[in-house]
């Protein structure tokens, strides 16, 4: 009896981890969900994919990075296909000059972030006014601390949020 009622209990905490959504992305977007809760409902649109202002801007970002995922993937594709044309798999060094091909932590795209910081500066000017807020304040220091980013600025955790869950939501598992 205990058995079965382990492997419901366990089959169970799978299912709702999981929600048919993708365990992590599905975690993501919640998170998110949570940090566009906090927000006052005109501030709050400037978040979102649907955002009047912003809108267009963040789905040309969206864009940009799927377009700079798709060619490091191709790039590193074609390392290892130079690699396997002169080593064969089964020796020590086609493992570490296949490792060591995968560039994309040291191939960042500097430019989108870049862009997308400066916007997310500004953006943290409001952020930065609803802060001085006791209630705002609290809500937002409750989100930092459930991220564990609560040593980052203002700037940084606005940056935080619109890179990870609005721009870069659907990457791969590996760029997370």
């Amino acid at each position: 009896m205990k058995k079965i009622t382990l492997l419901i209990l366990t089959l169970l905490a799978i299912l709702i981890a999981c929600k048919n959504d993708g365990g992590s992305i599905y975690a993501m977007e919640q998170r998110y969900k949570n940090f566009l809760n906090i927000l006052p409902d005109d501030v709050k649109n400037d978040y979102t994919l649907n955002s009047d202002k912003y809108g267009n801007m963040y789905k040309e970002w969206i864009d940009e990075f799927n377009t700079w995922t798709d060619n490091t993937i191709n790039t590193e594709n074609q390392k290892e296909q130079e690699i396997s044309s002169r080593i064969t798999p089964d020796k020590i060094e086609y493992a570490l000059e296949t490792l060591t091909s995968k560039d994309y932590e040291r191939n960042l795209p500097a430019e989108l972030m870049s862009k997308v910081k400066a916007h997310t500066d500004q953006l943290s000017l409001k952020i930065k006014e609803l802060e001085k807020d006791e209630d705002f304040a609290n809500s937002m220091m409750k989100l930092k601390n459930d991220e564990a980013v609560e040593n980052f600025t203002t700037e940084d955790t606005i940056f935080y949020y619109v890179w990870n869950y609005l721009i870069t939501i659907e990457r791969l598992r590996r760029f997370q």
